[in-house]
């Protein structure tokens, strides 16, 4: 497995890193979630001298699904006292679009730290609200310093964010993905991609998968996933995942959340090559003694020797995001997918496609058979509080 990729750790979505010119509002969206008709008249009166502004007006639970859904909304602005108790899971989805975060605005109240406000419902006040998001480009990532890493582990900055995996032939929710987020003080919450890679170079993969791990369980004894039966899926660099102390600290943590084994799926990640396979093995196996499932992840062209690694006993194998989203005009992709999902299944392993971010790639996922569909066409990653509110919307809800 290749170092590039880190999924607890997972990177952008290449449909989401395409950015309109500075000072354009082609394609922007608008959301509105307001209860006044003064917020109305003054937001369409702001908007109407903006003319490539699509503005549309949705309830608190809708506005989170369509963030949630991966739509790309340029601006969302809420009315404090009609965001029904969701404004914190909103400003998290807002503010964790990979490549270019949604403007979040309060209309009226007092906006939070790191939300910009306005405080009458004045036409002139929202239009300045909404310009200066037309000429600032996406702020360059900053490094982080060796010592925020260390900080990041002991205050900690690190939270967990919940991707759903849902059945492709039926869409029944089955488990969620946890990922990692950094929320740095100055350069504002990082995806993986901005911290992962330096914890592991500095040694530090160990002790951030044990904090993942207890902030996961954590969760899992809330009332927000307590209910939800899902299994929950959890990264682990090779170095981690070779350590049998490490998997004795994950069986240990697991006993004290009084959780059970089978709730949860170690999942590979691909940051180190895998050069000893009789030890993965050993590993595999001691963590299928004790009832997990393991996965590996971003299975693709890329992986070196992918066919070794499917003779071990892992339970589930995920298809890498770039080969599944350019399935859709590339028949060397989709003939991988298809060779590689029934190798799988033939071993009594599951296929979940990742990345999956519209309609035609998750119908090329339900010919070729495949499980288990991940990507922004089902969510994008959720507070814990979030995803009852996703998981009451998405029941029952065919795919647009």
């Amino acid at each position: 497995m290749m170092r590039g990729r880190t999924d607890l750790f997972e990177s952008p979505s290449p449909a989401l890193e395409r950015a309109e010119p500075a000072g354009s509002y082609r394609g922007a969206r608008l959301l509105l979630v307001a209860c006044d008709p003064r917020w109305t008249q003054a937001v369409a009166a702001a908007a109407a001298t903006l003319p490539d502004l699509s503005v549309s007006t949705c309830d608190a639970r809708s506005a989170l699904m369509r963030l949630a859904g991966g739509e790309r909304v340029s601006f969302l602005l809420v009315e404090e006292h009609c965001a029904s108790g969701l404004l914190d899971e909103l400003a998290d989805l807002a503010g964790s679009n990979a490549a270019r975060s949604t403007r979040l605005v309060i209309l009226g109240g007092t906006p939070r730290k790191g939300m910009s406000g306005v405080p009458v419902a004045d036409a002139a006040a929202v239009r300045r609200a909404l310009v200066p998001g037309a000429d600032e480009a996406p702020p360059d990532p900053q490094p982080v310093h060796a010592t925020d890493l260390h900080d990041a582990l002991s205050v900690p900055l690190i939270a967990a964010r919940y991707q759903p995996i849902v059945r492709i032939c039926d869409r029944r929710p089955v488990a969620l993905e946890a990922l990692a987020r950094m929320h740095h003080p100055a350069h504002g919450t990082l995806l993986p991609g901005g911290f992962v890679p330096q914890m592991e170079d500095a040694g530090l993969a160990g002790p951030l998968t044990k904090l993942i791990c207890s902030l996961v369980f954590a969760d899992l004894g809330t009332s927000a996933l307590s209910g939800a039966g899902l299994a929950v899926t959890l990264n682990f660099p090779l170095d981690v995942l070779l350590c049998d102390v490490a998997l004795g600290t994950l069986d240990a943590q697991r006993q004290a959340a009084g959780l059970s084994a089978a709730q949860i799926v170690v999942e590979l990640t691909e940051s180190r090559p895998v050069d000893d396979l009789p030890a993965l093995r050993r590993s595999l196996e001691r963590l299928r003694r004790l009832g997990y499932g393991v996965a590996i992840d971003d299975a693709g062209p890329a992986v070196p020797d992918l066919a070794p690694l499917l003779d071990l006993p892992f339970t589930c194998v995920k298809l890498d995001k770039t080969i599944v989203q350019g399935s859709e005009h590339s028949a060397k992709a989709l003939d991988f997918l298809q060779r590689t999902a029934a190798a799988a299944q033939a071993r009594g392993m599951q296929v979940v496609a990742e990345g999956i971010e519209n309609g035609t790639v998750w119908d090329l996922m339900l010919s070729l058979g495949i499980d288990h569909a991940q990507g922004f066409f089902v969510a994008r990653p959720l507070p814990a509080t979030a995803v009852p509110v996703w998981l009451d919307a998405w029941s029952g809800v065919p795919p647009a």
